[in-house]
């Protein structure tokens, strides 16, 4: 009798143990599901949030490129708006460079490619910058159309040759008075071979401040910016310019700037400021600055 209670203890304790056993189990399946879900929820939210992190690279990136290529543009007052690509404006290749008593270029420079324009000539300086010969034959073709005959007095000149020409002028009127016509060797604009002085075919007034009152002259001031030539040295102008007035000094920087400083009034060294503003936006904007060739020279 006490052997069957003694088993019968022994059963029940099993019972409880197996019991035991089963809850703990049951609870580690829970914990282990729980912990599961909780995991997958987890990996859920990090993979939404590298969704968000990385649409916002992309839109980031997009906006990056677009800015790019995003238009600049230089409005001077009085003028139409026109477009400024990022260039190196001190490169002596740039249709924009800046050369007068306070900018330079080497002594050494010389223009690509020289050509013999194809309109009437004088001096021997008389070679210009390839890229500017079709709207010089253009502009002289149109003066010629409405009754006027233009010739280029003066075109590209060698650093030697501008330091023979200043040294001859101080040593005949001394330096300050030849400094108010004539550039130092480096920093005169026909070294580029993009500024010209002209004249009428018959020189009246040849290279002399009358020529703004003849016919040829006022027909060059009038028309000249339509095909890229702006007068470089105009009257009341000498104190920005550093030189006198010389209404037969055009110098090609393009049809674009040529008309806006036209219609401003402005000179280039006026209109620096603003050009210079805008490539810095082009350079925040990190837009490619061209490299400056024969195909893409404005």
């Amino acid at each position: 009798m006490k052997s069957l209670k003694r088993h019968h203890g022994q059963g029940k304790r099993i019972v409880l143990f197996i019991a035991l056993i089963g809850t703990l189990v049951a609870l580690c399946a829970g914990f282990i599901g729980a912990y599961s879900w909780s995991t997958q929820q987890q990996i859920q939210a990090d993979q939404q949030a590298l969704a968000v992190l990385t649409k916002q690279v992309e839109q980031r990136i997009a906006e990056i490129e677009a800015k790019k290529v995003e238009p600049v543009y230089l409005t001077l007052p009085g003028a139409d708006t026109i477009e400024v690509r990022r260039e190196d404006y001190t490169n002596p290749d740039s249709l924009w460079v800046l050369v007068n008593k306070q900018n330079s270029v080497s002594l050494e420079y010389v223009p690509e490619k020289l050509v013999l324009p194809g309109v009437p000539v004088s001096a021997s300086d008389r070679l210009v910058s390839e890229v500017i010969e079709k709207p010089l034959i253009d502009m002289f073709a149109a003066a010629e159309a409405d009754g006027h005959g233009l010739m280029v007095g003066s075109a590209y000149r060698s650093s030697s040759y501008q330091a023979s020409l200043f040294n001859g002028y101080v040593a005949s009127a001394g330096l300050e008075q030849a400094s108010r016509y004539s550039a130092r060797p480096g920093h005169s604009e026909h070294q580029l071979g993009l500024a010209i002085d002209i004249s009428s075919a018959s020189q009246q007034c040849f290279l002399q401040a009358c020529f703004t009152s003849t016919p040829d002259g006022q027909w060059l001031a009038g028309h000249a910016h339509t095909y890229g030539f702006t007068l470089r040295y105009p009257e009341g102008k000498e104190a920005i310019t550093g030189y006198n007035f010389e209404p037969w000094h055009y110098r090609y920087v393009g049809p674009e700037l040529a008309t806006a400083l036209y219609q401003s009034g402005l000179t280039l060294e006026e209109a620096w400021s603003s050009i210079e503003v805008a490539r810095q936006t082009l350079i925040k904007n990190r837009a490619p600055e061209l490299v400056l060739d024969a195909t893409n020279r404005r």
